[in-house]
């Protein structure tokens, strides 16, 4: 049994709650639940040691009556650190809990009052917007408490006392529990108790000490220091609490407060009870689902392309990855795995493509999202410790040799966090904390040696305006290589740069040019949300290099100090050989290495391949004289 976020509950979901409430009010509970509340307030609710176990028993209790009219139902949390959470006049709140004025909801015969309109300062506690806000908050300092004593006094002052100031009218008096909202609310501090309480296992699992406050704060009440196994007022201990998921409730996890507490520069957080159903797209060959990815996330093992869709006896698996072909149809596909310890039932995958570039976009809006969907795949489901390949799912690129790919898989028992999202997302984060998210993005390109080769990738700007740094990294091609770097104008003027030198300019462009087995940095130059640039490069390959070995050249785009994305140029040096033939990007003719003809190509005009087949797909016609059978007149 989960709790969620009230803006997810689905309009059953939704209608199921606000006739429990109702049903609770008509039965008298909802009043009592407000003497109880309002009796007790200064006698061993608040301000101590009792204030988050007797809360989370006084929740679980009411729970239990609303599942008493249908046991489906669970409490949902108000998040108000959500940008789609802070307007109680909008939807879906509005029409739920009849705004500020209590008209118009569900609940207008409760006779609850609130403050006409949020306070212009609005206390509640900042965490992000929905993800991006700076982390510098209430509740990742709450969360770095290390003992339950200092975490209970945080979150009780920091983020409990907040939410009901914020809403007023009954909420900030001592019979609160009159307002339906109430119960979201303190979902959410039971919640964030729970967050700490999976981070925090070492620490003293309770305390009846008190904390001393500076003069004319409100003091903490030796009636709320009830021991571990005394009772509380209702009957419970606070051990009989302490394991929310004894209780038989669970949360779930809590992507975006792990992108917040990452970026306020802390280790790994935990959020969310583990599910028996888990769903994950590996990120790198190391990734087991657990925890967030290491910064290089964008070379899935999961996802590969296939040129044609294989036949039921031909191998597919990512060791089959072909170089997608452009303006033809190409097909991806994604391995599923489930680490949890049940079946996962009808599992979707989708599937998205977008141009080569850093700093995607992820929306749920396609007008603002630098993806674009390729369909969505369904299978009946994934058993525990299986794995499954799902596809194919076609698309047509438009660039040579590059993809970056991203695909999704959601379950009714594993739902992604992708769907969720009201605004817009820097999409690294979402594939890094994520494991319902992978992706692929590389750009292998054979080449001759003595020959060229171009790549070619965007920068974009993320959310708001930044200041971004273009690393490139050629330490592994050889010394002779020589690396020619386009970028417009506006780039250039503003940067500084080191490891290059200036080749040419014209009334559009810089070209800067460096040397293979060096590093090279464009530094420091602004970018306007959502703009973008173009990079090009372009390759001389060196004569020394080894035959069929790979040779990365690298492109990082740091943005406000953080790794927003990074693309490889895979280079594989191609020597003749009988292996490969070789197309002649002028003249569109495929020769085998010994044909007379093919030897007068000029080096850079020289584009191997290691089919003719694979060539032929790609519109090169077969020379009449050393490959007949594949010469079109």
């Amino acid at each position: 049994m989960y709790r969620k976020d009230f803006t997810q509950l689905t309009t059953q979901e939704k209608t199921l709650l606000a006739a429990a409430f109702n049903k609770a009010h008509a039965n008298g509970v909802i009043e009592a639940n407000a003497t109880l509340h309002e009796d007790n307030f200064t006698s061993g609710i608040h301000w101590g040691p009792a204030f988050l176990p007797w809360h989370r028993h006084f929740l679980r209790e009411f729970e239990k009556e609303l599942q008493k009219h249908d046991a489906s139902i669970t409490l949902p949390y108000w998040d108000w650190t959500r940008s789609d959470s802070r307007n109680l006049d909008a939807e879906p709140w509005k029409s739920f809990f009849g705004g500020r004025n209590n008209q118009d909801g569900n609940f207008d015969d409760w006779g609850y009052t609130r403050r006409a309109s949020a306070p212009t300062n609005d206390p509640l506690p900042r965490l992000r917007q929905i993800p991006n806000r700076t982390a510098n908050d209430y509740i990742v300092r709450e969360l770095r408490e290390t003992t339950f004593k200092d975490f209970r006094f945080a979150v009780e002052r920091g983020s409990h006392f907040p939410g009901h100031t914020w809403t007023g009218g009954t909420m900030s008096n001592t019979r609160s529990p009159l307002d339906p909202l109430f119960y979201l609310h303190h979902c959410n501090i039971d919640r964030l108790w729970a967050i700490w309480q999976q981070n925090n296992s070492e620490a003293d699992e309770y305390s009846t000490d008190l904390v001393t406050v500076p003069e004319g704060q409100r003091k903490e009440l030796q009636a709320a220091a009830v021991g571990l196994t005394d009772q509380m007022v209702g009957g419970a201990t606070p051990q009989s609490v302490w394991d929310h998921t004894d209780l038989e409730y669970r949360y779930e996890r809590d992507v975006l407060l792990e992108i917040a507490w990452f970026q306020s520069g802390f280790a790994t957080l935990l959020t969310g009870d583990r599910r028996s159903a888990d769903l994950f797209i590996r990120d790198s060959i190391e990734d087991t689902g657990e925890y967030p990815s290491p910064t290089n996330h964008w070379q899935s093992p999961d996802i590969w392309v296939r040129n044609t869709i294989p036949n039921d006896n031909e191998a597919n698996s990512n060791s089959d990855h072909q170089a997608p072909i452009v303006d033809q149809v190409n097909y991806m596909y994604v391995n599923v795995s489930n680490r949890g310890s049940s079946r996962a039932n009808n599992v979707t995958v989708e599937a998205f493509h977008c141009d080569p570039a850093t700093t995607m976009i992820w929306s749920n809006n396609p007008d603002r999202s630098h993806f674009n969907s390729m369909g969505t795949r369904t299978t009946a489901g994934i058993d525990q410790a299986s794995s499954e390949i799902i596809g194919p799912f076609p698309w047509t690129p438009d660039r040579e040799h590059h993809e970056c790919l991203l695909a999704i898989v959601t379950s009714p028992d594993n739902p992604s966090i992708e769907s969720t999202l009201d605004e817009d997302v820097d999409h690294w984060k979402l594939v890094r904390f994520d494991n319902s998210a992978g992706q692929r993005n590389v750009a292998p390109v054979k080449v001759t040696n003595q020959g060229s080769a171009r790549g070619a990738m965007g920068m974009r700007g993320g959310i708001g305006r930044s200041e971004n740094r273009l690393e490139l990294d050629a330490r592994k091609l050889p010394r002779d290589t020589e690396i020619r770097v386009r970028v417009p104008h506006s780039v250039f003027k503003e940067a500084k740069t080191s490891g290059l030198i200036l080749h040419k300019q014209d009334k559009v462009f810089t070209t800067l040019k460096m040397m293979g087995g060096r590093q090279s940095v464009i530094d420091a130059f602004p970018l306007a949300s959502r703009e973008e640039k173009t990079v090009r490069l372009d390759v001389d390959f060196s004569v020394r290099a080894v035959h069929e070995q790979r040779y990365p050249l690298i492109t990082t785009q740091i943005q406000n100090g953080e790794v927003a994305g990074q693309l490889t140029f895979d280079f594989i040096a191609i020597r003749d050989s009988d292996d490969y033939v070789y197309g002649n990007s002028r003249t569109m003719e495929l020769h085998t290495v010994d044909c007379v003809f093919g030897k007068k190509m000029k080096p850079h005009n020289r584009v191997p391949f290691s089919t003719v087949n694979d060539a032929t797909l790609r519109g090169y016609n077969g020379c009449f004289y050393c490959l007949p059978d594949y010469h079109n007149k």
